[in-house]
């Protein structure tokens, strides 16, 4: 277990109030807490956060005590005051980031006092700054958590340049356009690339920071790394999941068997529809109500035959928005009820309250269908606690395409929440579903939520930033535009020029399927005007096979190089030519290899080459890859010495080849003699190219990593943009 951790949240693990003049503690529910639990239990760590009561109600003697009362769990309290709070968590933070990360309207009244807000924003989140720094240890580990806190990260940083900073973000991060529209969204972003790992729950959502990062022009970009100085960030998702153990251990406790007996008889001869949810705008449950109107409307045999019951925990009661949200809410479901109920049937149960874990299993057990469809949600566990509870396998979930969980679910019905008659064909399709097919869809998804618990999500992600480098070096220059004059110039000059290209991630961008990745109409254009000169000699040089390439570039006079040198098309000939005579009797037992890690990791697939293999995973999920690629890199590396192989892994490929083939032989050999040598690539095999050539030569990275490239660039753009300076 990782030592020296600091975890920083906005609310700690234990939560204190004030009953009768009283201190009282209480443990915070959330999967957060739990998540950590372990961590947070060893003496060496420490968790930082606002213990939940405002330091004007307290005395100094009191905070003493807190102080002192927290220790014992390894917990440090940030005191703020109700001005504070009101300000910086039910102001910046709730009133304008949460609905903006929600993709929601930001109100007008928020909008007017946004600059006050943000101000405090800044200034509490430098007062967790300076609680960390005073509990930092030389090379600590940090943890920092979710969005009210997303300057944190570069405040750190300032101080603290060897310790490995971590930051994950518990609900969505918008798209670009929408995040780039905040006033102060350029601060917010290099405040959270302070940290050196940055964890999201979806994909789409690592997606959106990048992207955002390459509209605000900050840093040197790939998929899911981004340079900045001298440091390189990473970004990737880490699905969150639940206690599935707990879940499941409550669900089959002998103590709920009376208090089920008398829940299914209150609803009996009644398919139950359950909804969970916190009183909050963007879980859209005005629109559920109005869907389950809609279906009652189309659906008369089936009234009175089902509920709706309505679980809704208050929140942020101080808020207007909230309190206006609760006021609608109630007016919509009394709305219904006045419509559809009769005198032994009322079509909704609103409960406007917080039962204990035991009572809430209760209700997941009984319904026959849990209605999960947020408008936005970053991950949404009520759709996993569902699941996990269901162990006689009857239930069926209706999700949201917005939630973060349907990336995983695949077994539920998703729904689009913005389209109503979705949400009506899904309770249709719900209440109609036969029972094995019921089963088997529970089946998969318990599956799957059982083996990826919320332990696993925070060793995961602990584990990744123990493993990153705190400050990776980037070790070439940027090919800044004085570089590219210098380039050009050399290149008008020469009288003999050798170009070296490789092919994805240099002159196109990666798909999901080799063969999707053809050339554009403007990389033909390229490639043809660049032939065109007699002083050229234009190479490409890939680790694909001859198929694909040797089609494309037909009706071009380039040399194909393929298979990282294995066979060679010459330019303006039509036959290829071996470089080696390979043995290929290694191929079957690898295949068989790759074919056992195909069936466990879902999205991988293996490519056939006449002289290598390739697995594929660029479309698996984070969780598969972390669990089984070092098992398939450690089964291997023996063979690779056994069979004189060479296993190297590339962008999301594990490839295997003859040990003597290298792009470095035919780089070498077609740059022999020339006075301009230019070498462009992207991955790991282009490292054999570029060392190969004299240091002369303009070896040039596309991307980030380390390198023995003189320079770089940033993507597959300005590498089309280079191109055209030649032209």
């Amino acid at each position: 277990m990782l030592n020296n951790l600091i975890i920083v949240s906005n609310r700690l693990p234990i939560s204190v109030i004030k009953l009768n003049n009283k201190l009282a503690f209480y443990p915070s529910i959330g999967g957060l807490a739990t998540g950590l639990a372990g961590y947070a239990k060893n003496k060496k760590n420490k968790w930082i956060g606002w213990p939940g009561i405002a330091s004007d109600k307290l005395t100094e003697q009191e905070k003493n005590t807190i102080t002192k009362k927290l220790l014992e769990h390894n917990c440090y309290p940030v005191f703020l005051t109700q001005k504070q709070l009101d300000g910086f968590y039910n102001g910046y933070s709730n009133s304008i980031l949460w609905p903006l990360f929600h993709s929601i309207p930001i109100t007008s009244n928020a909008k007017r006092k946004m600059k006050s807000y943000w101000g405090m924003y800044k200034s509490v989140n430098a007062i967790y700054a300076e609680a960390v720094i005073n509990l930092c240890d030389h090379g600590s580990n940090i943890w920092v958590n979710d969005y009210q806190l997303l300057l944190l990260p570069a405040l750190l940083r300032k101080k603290h340049l060897n310790d490995k900073i971590g930051f994950f973000l518990h609900i969505p991060f918008p798209n670009p356009k929408l995040f780039t529209s905040l006033i102060n969204a350029n601060e917010l972003i290099l405040g959270v690339l302070g940290a050196d790992l940055i964890g999201m729950h979806t994909e789409s959502y690592a997606k959106n920071i990048i992207n955002t990062c390459q509209d605000l022009n900050i840093g040197l970009l790939t998929e899911d790394c981004i340079a900045i100085h001298d440091r390189i960030i990473r970004i990737t998702n880490f699905p969150m999941g639940i206690d599935y153990t707990k879940f499941a251990k409550i669900a089959n406790s002998k103590s709920l068997e009376k208090d089920m007996v008398s829940m299914r008889t209150k609803y009996l001869d009644k398919k139950m529809i359950l909804t969970v949810d916190r009183l909050d705008p963007t879980k859209g449950l005005i629109e559920r109500a109005i869907a389950y109107r809609d279906y009652l409307r189309y659906n008369s045999k089936m009234h009175e035959k089902v509920i709706l019951v309505m679980l809704v925990v208050p929140s942020r009661t101080e808020i207007e928005e909230y309190i206006i949200l609760h006021k609608q809410l109630s007016q919509v479901v009394s709305a219904v009820n006045k419509e559809f109920q009769t005198p032994t049937w009322k079509p909704i149960e609103y409960m406007y309250t917080c039962l204990p874990l035991e009572k809430l299993i209760m209700l997941y057990q009984r319904a026959d269908i849990a209605f999960i469809v947020p408008l936005m949600d970053g991950m949404n566990l009520v759709a996993k606690e569902y699941i996990a509870s269901k162990l006689d396998n009857d239930g069926v979930l209706i999700l949201s395409k917005t939630a973060g969980a349907a990336e995983e679910l695949h077994d539920a019905l998703i729904v689009d929440p913005l389209e109503r008659k979705t949400s009506v064909r899904a309770l249709e399709t719900a209440i109609a579903m036969p029972k094995p097919e019921i089963k088997k869809r529970l089946r998969n998804m318990q599956k799957y939520i059982s083996t990826y618990t919320v332990q696993v999500w925070a060793n995961n992600f602990l584990n990744s930033l123990f493993k990153s480098p705190a400050v990776p070096a980037v070790n070439t220059k940027k090919l800044s535009q004085n570089w590219q004059a210098e380039l050009v110039a050399e290149y008008s000059t020469a009288i003999k020029r050798t170009i070296l290209l490789d092919y994805d991630g240099t002159l196109t961008a990666f798909v999901d399927k080799p063969e999707l990745a053809k050339p554009s109409n403007k990389l033909l254009g390229q490639l043809t005007k660049l032939t065109s000169y007699k002083q050229n000699h234009v190479v490409i040089i890939s680790g694909r096979d001859k198929t694909n390439l040797g089609e494309w570039f037909n009706n071009i006079p380039l040399t194909l190089v393929v298979e990282h040198g294995s066979f060679v098309r010459k330019a303006g000939k039509n036959k290829w030519h071996t470089t080696n005579a390979s043995d290929t009797s290694w191929k079957p037992m690898i295949s068989n290899i790759f074919e056992q890690f195909v069936a466990k990791v879902p999205g991988s697939f293996i490519e056939q080459k006449q002289n290598s293999l390739v697995w594929h995973y660029r479309t698996s999920k984070p969780y598969y890859i972390n669990r089984y690629l070092p098992s398939l890199k450690s089964l291997l590396q023996p063979l690779a010495q056994k069979l004189n192989l060479k296993i190297e892994q590339g962008s999301m490929i594990i490839e295997a080849r003859p040990a003597g083939v290298s792009k470095g032989t035919p780089a070498l050999e077609y740059s022999q003699k020339a006075d301009f040598v230019m070498a462009i690539g992207d991955d790991t095999t282009d490292e054999e190219m570029f060392l190969a050539l004299p240091p002369s030569a303009w070896t040039i990275k596309v991307g980030l990593g380390k390198t023995a490239a003189r320079y770089r660039v940033k993507d597959v753009s300005e590498v089309s943009q280079l191109l055209d300076k030649l032209i």
